[in-house]
Parts: structure tokens; sequence; C-alpha cells
């Protein structure tokens, strides 16, 4: 059974989903946990991955930067334009 270890915090569970998803296209594995009672309720979510894994997964997410933007794009696929009359 892994140990699982704090990698971040994100602002909401859409963005915590979205990152989840790029963390796994690296082959990392990561679970989210959030007090929010709906998805898309605005409440920060944990992002935790296997403690072997915490090094990659650093790694990772300093060679992504992703923007609020691009998580917003991955969780819901609308482009931030796409919102703006």
């Amino acid at each position: 059974m892994p140990a699982w270890q704090l990698l971040t915090t994100i602002s909401d569970v859409p963005s915590a989903h979205a990152l989840a998803e790029v963390l796994a296209a690296e082959g990392i594995d990561a679970r989210l946990d959030s007090a929010a009672s709906v998805l898309g309720q605005a409440a920060p979510c944990r992002i935790y991955v296997d403690a072997t894994q915490l090094r990659r997964a650093r790694w990772a997410l300093s060679q992504r930067s992703l923007s609020d933007a691009e998580l917003t794009f991955l969780s819901t696929g609308e482009s931030p334009a796409e919102g703006i009359p």
C-alpha cells in the first residue's frame, strides 16, 4: 500500500482534477482530497502523490507551470476567451 504525500493545494476541484490528469499522463498516481460537497464548489483541493513519486511529481510541475487559464481549459475544455462576450 503506497504512502501518500501532499504535492500541492489547488483552489478548486475541477482544476485539481485537470492537474491530476496531467500527472497521470506522466505516469504519476495522484489522489485528491477536498471538503467540497459538490464538484463545482470553489473549495481548496489537496493533491497527494505516492511518496515514491513525489520528487518526479515536483519536477513535472516545475516543467509545466500551468496558469489558471490553462487549468480552466484542461478542466472544462473552454478557452478563457470563449467565456468573454
